[in-house]
């Protein structure tokens, strides 16, 4: 059976078109990946609202991602709604409107049941090993923590902390000033406090960074290495170092620059400044290696739908 899953994001919508391998009960063949900038929440996430522009540009995406699903053969296609969905007052209704155009039916679903999915899809990339590995998958209206080992799931979160709310809460970041990063800092940690209990309890070495800020971020450190990531490649680890020397860059960096730095998409020039704020965060509690996962939720909810 060939599906689609479309993951309506706060920032983008990720349409994944798979189908299962053939002569395999596990695994997934991604046929068709693509992500488009949407972003949901732009002017409304903090207000808990879904403005009206947000809802046009939307519902012209899904139009356009639902006939694609549909032109690729797949026989199912489901949207999974995530954070700018489920905290605006008008989700529901924007749900309900699209289910009649472009007639596509939309879960939207809890935060942790969005952990859940993630893990479900960072462990089609990423091996575990028998030490606690912390995952983080960093959206624009919220931020998922899992800590898992190969066997078991041990935790997970789903914060209301996205890379959309601390750009509109902390704007002045051209270029990012040390009084802004410590008042971002000051913030997310107040916020993460119950993670920070789980981290020094546990001590996970690793971070595992699914999709998303991370798919940008493993691009750029590809390119500084000077070996830039393969079309095909779901996984690259690299170490902390490489991450700071990257958000340094960045940070000194104004929106112009930012605009043509390599490996930064466009619809990542604004939000690429608190998604490396807050992995500086969790990177500071003993982390000693980074690993990239380009699988997410998508492949969570394709996989468990194929099973």
């Amino acid at each position: 059976m060939r599906i689609a899953i479309i993951d309506l994001g706060t920032n983008t919508f990720k349409l994944l078109v798979a189908e299962r391998p053939d002569g395999s009960a596990t695994g997934l063949h991604v046929l068709h990946a693509e992500e488009v900038s949407v972003f949901l929440g732009r002017g409304g996430i903090e207000k808990g609202e879904i403005t009206e522009e947000a809802i046009a540009r939307g519902t012209a995406t899904l139009r356009v991602l639902v006939a694609k699903a549909k032109d690729l053969g797949a026989e199912q296609v489901r949207g999974f709604g995530t954070s700018a969905l489920r905290n605006a007052h008008n989700g529901h209704a924007f749900v309900e409107q699209v289910q009649v155009d472009p007639g596509l039916a939309i879960d939207i679903i809890p935060g942790e049941e969005e952990a859940g999915l993630i893990l479900d899809g960072v462990r089609q990339a990423v091996p575990f090993g028998k030490k606690p590995m912390l995952v983080m998958d960093i959206g624009g209206g919220s931020t998922e923590f899992i800590l898992a080992t190969d066997r078991s799931l041990m935790w997970k979160h789903s914060f209301e902390l996205g890379t959309t709310r601390l750009f509109e809460r902390f704007p002045a970041i051209d270029p990012m000033g040390m009084d802004t990063q410590l008042r971002m800092a000051q913030h997310t940690d107040a916020r993460l406090e119950s993670l920070w209990s789980v981290v020094d309890r546990h001590w996970p070495t690793t971070l595992v960074g699914s999709a998303g800020s991370f798919d940008s971020i493993a691009a750029m450190i590809g390119l500084a290495r000077g070996t830039p990531i393969d079309a095909d490649a779901i996984t690259l680890e690299f170490d902390t170092t490489e991450f700071d020397a990257l958000k340094d860059k960045i940070f000194a960096m104004t929106r112009a620059q930012r605009a043509i730095m390599p490996g930064l998409p466009p619809h990542r020039v604004d939000t690429i400044i608190p998604a490396l704020a807050l992995i500086e965060r969790v990177l500071l509690h003993g982390i000693e290696r980074v690993q990239w996962s380009q699988y997410s939720l998508k492949e969570g909810a394709a996989s468990r739908m194929l099973r």
